[in-house]
């Protein structure tokens, strides 16, 4: 019986290891995730909306602005979640730049991510609230 026991604790210690995400796993890419195209405004503007939607509801891990990375973990909903928003190019004077929102949850399959509307949806409205 203390055989199973611990062997049942050892493989849940295991679980709860291995559901943890880093944020380091999550990567720029255009085949995964959500991607969108925004016109009309700066990177100044892009960088500072894309700023608050990554803190809502997330702490901030990582941001770097001279690459266009915010990197986030999500405190309010799927523990262990983890967020990136990459902005592309991360210059000031291009016409058009391309979001791309990657997001990775616990136990996800190292290959697999998926976008994150949340965070668009936020992003477009802290957009439309600067002047």
């Amino acid at each position: 019986m203390q055989t199973l026991l611990k062997s049942a604790f050892a493989l849940l210690w295991s679980l709860l290891l291995t559901a943890c995400v880093s944020t380091d796993s999550l990567q720029l890419s255009n085949a995964k995730g959500s991607n969108y195209v925004v016109t009309g405004k700066s990177y100044e503007q892009i960088w500072k909306a894309a700023t608050v939607a990554m803190g809502t509801d997330m702490d901030i891990v990582e941001s770097h602005k001279p690459s266009g990375v915010i990197k986030s973990k999500v405190v309010n909903g799927t523990h262990g979640k983890v967020v990136g928003f990459f902005i592309q190019p991360a210059h000031a004077s291009a016409p058009r730049y391309t979001i791309n929102i990657v997001s990775r949850w616990p136990l996800q399959a190292p290959n697999e991510s998926d976008g994150e509307p949340s965070v668009w949806e936020d992003f477009r409205q802290a957009l439309r609230s600067q002047y």
